[in-house]
């Protein structure tokens, strides 16, 4: 084994618990001298080793991911690089994507996480069941039940697109979210990545927009999921209007059924409010939704990032268990022309116990403000 260079990650002023961080390396870098990513691996503070992934990126550049397990504030634990024989992990190891017919699974360390699901018999894509540590999912997928069956798990939709329902499925009418391709593939140790295309459609077929979604996975402890959200909605048409509507996000998400507020679960935004009446049409960083589950407590925290247009969010969030961000009712409408574009990124967080148990408000410094990583100087 041969040493070939170490980085320092600098916790900052928070507590890092399975905090994913990436480091970029440049084309020209004399850091790899010719050396293959597959040959690389990584040793932690104490010597111990950590599961690195490296990935290519535009230009040439090459990217390191890896997953803080802890560092208090102020630390600044140094990571070791070495070249040696990073052995290639197995199908019990690490976090893989497993396709099927219109379906990517996800598991990770040999055990299902969740599914993109992208069945043309329905109106648009979506994640779900979302497992949680102790075998139940922490998100509703009931095909059979009639109020509001178009919530499934998690999924991305606005109620009006030049007048088209991309929310709601009224027979006959509403919009159709149609795949158009499956890329960017990638998993390993660390993260799994799937990027999709779909065209957002009328019910006749007709393109009103297309969007490009870029999901990644990590590989943290099942009672600590993460998943980012990445993606992108652009003009078709010379003009596309997104009206003021309540029936949209575009990020939606449906909790468990035991966890709803109105079988005893809680709401709870970043300033403290709790509960429907002091959260729904208020903005928020963050907004976080817990209640019992198979005699547990869980929950789902979604974060909005804060380069999103009208950061903080306006979440729409309910008591029956919708849990959604959208600016689009409470700030108004958005007209675009051909050719222009919004983009959006938020962080999904799935966890164990209740908003401070699960040190919500950490993992949403650890999404907007990860720790720095730089090259170490002996």
């Amino acid at each position: 084994m041969s040493t070939l260079f170490k980085l320092q990650a600098n916790a900052g002023f928070h507590r890092r618990e399975h905090c994913p961080v990436s480091f970029r390396i440049p084309a020209d870098s004399p850091l790899l001298q010719g050396r293959k990513a597959a040959d690389l691996g990584m040793l932690g503070p104490d010597g111990e080793p950590v599961a690195l992934q490296c990935e290519e990126a535009e230009g040439g550049a090459l990217l390191l991911h890896w997953i803080i397990r802890s560092a208090s504030p102020g630390d600044k634990p140094v990571y070791t690089v070495y070249e040696g024989n990073n052995r290639p992990i197995g199908p019990e190891e690490g976090i893989r994507l497993v396709e099927t017919e219109n379906r990517v699974d996800i598991v990770a360390e040999g055990s299902f996480f969740t599914s993109c699901v992208f069945d043309p018999q329905l109106a648009k894509p979506y994640i779900g069941p979302v497992a949680g540590p102790y075998g139940e999912s922490f998100t509703r997928l009931d095909f059979e039940t009639k109020e509001h069956p178009h919530h499934r798990s998690l999924w991305l939709a606005i109620g009006d697109v030049n007048g088209i329902d991309f929310w709601n499925e009224p027979a006959d009418r509403h919009g159709k979210q149609m795949l158009a391709e499956l890329s960017g593939k990638t998993d390993g140790p660390v993260l799994a990545r799937l990027t999709s295309t779909q065209n957002w459609c009328s019910h006749g077929g007709k393109a009103q927009l297309s969007e490009t979604r870029t999901m990644t996975f990590y590989n943290t402890p099942a009672n600590g999921r993460l998943i980012d959200l990445d993606f992108e909605l652009a003009a078709n048409k010379d003009r596309i209007e997104f009206g003021a509507t309540k029936e949209a996000g575009p990020l939606g998400i449906r909790v468990a059924e035991s966890m709803k507020a109105d079988n005893g679960g809680t709401i709870v935004n970043a300033y403290g409010s709790v509960g429907e009446k002091e959260c729904w049409g208020k903005r928020a960083p963050w907004c976080d939704y817990y209640g019992e589950a198979g005699g547990h407590t869980l929950g789902i925290a979604a974060f909005d990032y804060p380069d999103n247009d009208d950061f903080p969010t306006y979440w729409h969030v309910r008591d029956y268990g919708l849990l959604a961000a959208n600016n689009l009712y409470f700030a108004g409408g958005k007209l675009f022309r051909k050719g222009q574009s919004i983009r959006y990124r938020h962080r999904i967080y799935f966890h164990e116990g209740d908003t401070a148990a699960a040190k919500v408000a950490d993992k949403y410094q650890d999404y907007i403000h990860p720790p720095a990583v730089a090259l170490f100087n002996v």
